[in-house]
């Protein structure tokens, strides 16, 4: 455990502002945030005594808390001998499950941009076209080297973006089925971003970040299958990304 988001100082800075936080919550927001961010490596265990120690927690919370990641599947668990003890491992996406995670984007997101460019009155467009820019400026200024390759912060901007369209459609069922892959998406983003500025590759960050404004105003001029086609070729382009390098 070398990874510098996890310690003692993390728990520490949650009870100040909070004391009443539980225990359990804590551990869970600091081990997603280092397994999104690569910190805790694809396929690695997880030594449950030795996060608890280097926490200062007790082992309860820890487990609670890994419990919760089972259950977004950012973490997987292996039974041992006659099911008493358990084994968790960060999670580890094949390339088939990368290819039908992007199936289900297209799916989801495609039919979401579609809705909204139909109904744009739904969507709040000014907060819509901020993000857009913001990350389309990010990208920029990544390239230009005027700012630090924030991994996190430029996924962040990214998921913003997209889940602002997924809730704008008001559809229960689109808003149901992108919340099962959430996680997954979220850890894409993040891959993505790593490979692509660790890569240098400028011309697909520059892509990228124009690509949400293509899909910003294709829904703000209200045009339904240009917003779809624009949203499936930026997912197509990020899926390429993170297939082309396993080490995404």
């Amino acid at each position: 455990m070398r990874q510098k988001r996890i310690s003692a100082d993390s728990v520490r800075e949650v009870l100040e502002k909070n004391p009443f936080e539980k225990l359990s919550n804590i551990v869970f927001r600091i081990l997603e945030e280092a397994i999104l961010s690569s910190e805790l490596s694809p396929g690695e265990r997880l030594n449950v005594a030795k996060i608890a120690g280097e926490l200062e927690v007790s082992a309860t919370p820890v487990r609670e808390a890994i419990d919760q990641l089972c259950t977004k599947g950012l973490v997987r668990v292996e039974q041992k001998g006659d099911g008493k003890y358990s084994n968790y491992y960060v999670f580890d996406i094949s390339n088939a499950s990368v290819k039908n995670l992007f199936v289900a984007r297209k799916s989801i997101e495609g039919a979401a941009a579609y809705l909204c460019a139909e109904q744009n009155w739904r969507v709040d467009l000014d907060k819509l076209g901020s993000l857009a820019e913001e990350f389309q400026r990010m990208m920029r200024a990544v390239v230009e080297g005027t700012v630090n390759k924030d991994k996190l912060t430029g996924s962040r901007l990214d998921i913003r973006f997209h889940k602002l369209l997924i809730n704008a459609t008001e559809n229960e069922f689109l808003i149901s089925m992108y919340g099962a892959i959430e996680k997954m998406v979220e850890y894409m983003s993040i891959r993505t971003f790593r490979f692509n500025t660790l890569g240098q590759n400028t011309e697909r960050l520059l892509q990228i970040g124009n690509q949400h404004v293509s899909i910003y105003h294709a829904i703000k001029l209200g045009f339904p299958e240009l917003a779809r086609t624009a949203m499936d070729k930026h997912i197509d382009m990020c899926a390429n990304s993170c297939l082309q390098n396993r080490g995404c």
